[in-house]
This record gives C-alpha cells, structure tokens and sequence, in this order.
C-alpha cells in the first residue's frame, strides 16, 4: 500500500473530528486494525479501501496519494492557479526583500520552463523537475522545523537523514542531465536574444544570475 495512505486517513479522521475508535466502528473494523493502518503496520485490503473513499467521501485515488483532488481526477496545468491568484499566499504580507526575491524565482522558473518546452525532451524536463522540487522541499521542510513542536503530518516521508537524502537526489539528477545534455539539441541563447523572447521576465532571470554569482564569489572565492 502507498506510505502515503496512512497519513491521509489520518488526516480525513482528524478532520472530521472522530476518535480513532469512532472511525473504526464506522468502518467496520477494529480500532487496533485502523490504528495499523494508520501508522502503516498493516496493509488493507480493496474492500477496506473503497469503503474507506465512501465513508469520507473521496476517491481511492486520493487516498492512495495519486492526486491532491479529494473527488479524484489528475491534476492539469490550468488547474494550479497562477501566484497573482493564490489569495492565501497574496493575502499574508511580506516585506519587500520576500516579496522582490519571490519575483525573481517566480519569473526565472518561468523562462526556465518555457525553455524546456521548446526543447521538448521528456527525460530533461523530469530531471531538471525533480531537481527543483527536491530544492524547494527541502528548504519548505526547514522552515517547517523550525518550530519543534510542528506536527509533521504535511509529510509522507520521517527520517532524520532527510536533508541528506535530500542533497543526494539533487545530485543525482543532476548527474543524469549531465549523462542525456550531450544528445540534445538546445536553443541558441545569449543575452540579447533572452531579452527579445522573454521581454518582461528575462530582467528577473538577470537578477538571479547576479545574484547567484555573487553568492558563490563570496563562498568559494571566485
């Protein structure tokens, strides 16, 4: 069963303010049997499951971790908004170092994407993907640690290792861009022509690289 399925119907339970043994009776089992499944002990079985997604009303696919949909479905571009929509991001107020670096992120993944697309490689778009992502979990999961006493349900994965898992698997994707890079074919780049094609945003890409450049010049002494 998914490492995933644990934590979410521990959640759906929480949220619904039930008491393990109250779940447990609604389901049809015994609060031992639900207490394994929630820790991750035991594997259910497919009754169990589809019962599961009708008590709280999701799909199986939610439960199993394979959408963040509740009614089930895959996840499209069109369906993650835009940061100028996320109000409960837009709504919190950041200084303007937060607010100005967020920019340049924000912008600079952009062009990075766009880039990806023209090129149209599958394995370059997933590695450099989960390079990304890994970076920005990592860095979410260390404010997240922050504070001790933080319930940790958010993640699937607990390990005190995980930072170094963590640099591991940057690591590793970037050793497979470097094994595929020479069998493709990139777009000619420079300064002038990342100006004409990203016109609004190639500004923050500018800043990043400075940025980026003097920080490693500061680090390494460059």
């Amino acid at each position: 069963m998914n490492k995933e399925f644990g934590r979410i119907i521990t959640n759906l339970r929480k949220n619904k303010g039930l008491s393990q043994k109250d779940a447990a009776k609604e389901l049809g089992i015994s609060q031992a049997l639900l207490s394994h499944y929630e820790k991750g002990i035991r594997e259910c079985g497919l009754n169990f499951l589809v019962r599961t997604a009708d008590f709280y009303d999701v799909s199986v696919d939610y439960l199993l971790g394979r959408t963040p949909n509740p009614s089930g479905g895959k996840t499209e571009a069109n369906d993650i908004p835009e940061i100028d929509e996320v109000s409960d991001v837009n709504k919190i107020k950041s200084n303007t170092y937060c607010m100005l670096n967020r920019k340049l992120i924000v912008n600079s993944a952009a062009i990075i994407y766009s880039l990806l697309a023209e090129i149209n490689n599958k394995k370059l778009s997933k590695h450099i993907t989960e390079y990304l992502s890994v970076a920005e979990y990592r860095m979410f999961r260390y404010i997240y640690s922050l504070k001790e006493n933080n319930n940790l349900d958010v993640f699937g994965i607990e390990s005190n290792s995980i930072d170094e898992y963590c640099i591991s698997s940057m690591a590793l994707s970037t050793a497979r861009i470097n094994d595929i890079k020479q069998n493709i074919d990139g777009p000619e780049l420079s300064a002038d022509v990342l100006s004409d094609k990203f016109s609004e945003s190639y500004t923050s890409l500018h800043h990043l690289i400075k940025n980026a450049e003097k920080t490693l010049e500061q680090n390494f002494k460059l």
